[in-house]
């Protein structure tokens, strides 16, 4: 078998991100056809940090979609419509039309791949990425064939392969980023989610027996007991015509959004937004005393039908 030199940065790396690029428009597509939204990655403000839950069954819709286009079409005709734009070819290492589990294989691989902004794709000697490897597939141009051995030395730094490893560093240092973000406020949002809960639930408890809601009140933030009396609170139970309503139905409150406002590098405040069905829009504002979280104030919000 003959023996190549690696294979260059050019075409293969950019030719291959062009190609992928297509495909992923069309997943694009259907991505924002079922609803879906950028908006689930964290969003940074002023002191402050916002997080929306991603809709978890319409994402699945989604994946579902992209593991069946990429694997159906990959195993069965070798292309997607990108790669048949730029003639490239999934084969296996021998040259042959990869298998339905093979296609999957490389396939699942993907989201891995993009995590580490394709960097085992640069650092490979047959511009190969985690998923060919795990597969033993490879992408080629069709006119070009199936490389032989390929020659590169581990030892030496190639341009591709320092670039590959500066894009594996990045990512690396962005999941660790990442990781401890939601290392620190996954606890939280589950306890602002208990705490807004809990409220809802001494409340709805207390106005089943005769608009007795000092529970709801002891427990509440000093916010919001130095602002008003319980005989006051009391009161704005009563005069809230929906609450009862609301509160009946409390168990199916969803939460989606979560804002958290810091001082210090410490969690003060949070807003929790959520909905209650398709009747009720809610905010709930809390304060951290004590290192739990207290309620400040909230509001069910009738939708708009």
């Amino acid at each position: 078998m003959a023996s190549y030199p690696a294979q260059s940065l050019f075409p293969g790396f950019f030719r291959r991100i062009i190609a992928a690029t297509i495909d992923f428009i069309l997943i694009a597509l259907v991505w924002f056809s079922v609803g879906l939204e950028l908006d689930f990655l964290p969003n940074f403000g002023e002191n402050s940090i916002t997080f929306v839950a991603l809709d978890v069954s319409k994402f699945l819709i989604v994946f579902l979609v992209f593991i069946i286009y990429f694997t159906l079409l990959e195993a069965t005709l070798g292309w997607t419509l990108g790669k048949l734009i730029f003639q490239e070819e999934v084969v296996t290492l021998r040259g042959r039309r990869p298998t339905l589990l093979q296609a999957l294989i490389r396939n699942l691989f993907k989201p891995v791949d993009m995590l580490l902004l394709l960097a085992p794709l640069l650092m490979s000697p047959k511009t190969q990425t985690l998923g060919d490897r795990y597969a033993k597939t490879l992408v080629i141009n069709r006119d070009a064939g199936v490389p032989g051995i390929i020659v590169e030395d581990r030892y030496i730094f190639t341009f591709k392969k320092i670039i590959g490893i500066i894009l594996l560093l990045v990512s690396l240092a962005g999941l660790g980023i990442g990781f401890s973000v939601m290392k620190t406020y996954l606890p939280e949002i589950r306890s602002a989610n208990q705490a807004a809960h809990a409220h809802f639930m001494r409340l709805e408890k207390g106005i089943a027996i005769n608009q007795n809601v000092q529970a709801a009140y002891e427990n509440a933030s000093s916010q919001l007991r130095s602002q008003m009396t319980l005989e006051e609170y009391q009161q704005r139970i009563q005069e809230n015509p929906i609450l009862p309503t609301a509160l009946e139905r409390r168990r199916e409150i969803e939460f989606n959004q979560w804002t958290f406002t810091e001082q210090e590098g410490q969690q003060v405040a949070a807003v929790v937004k959520g909905n209650l069905d398709s009747l009720f829009e809610i905010e709930v504002n809390l304060a951290k005393e004590q290192n739990q979280w207290k309620f400040v104030s909230g509001n069910f919000t009738p939708t708009a039908q």
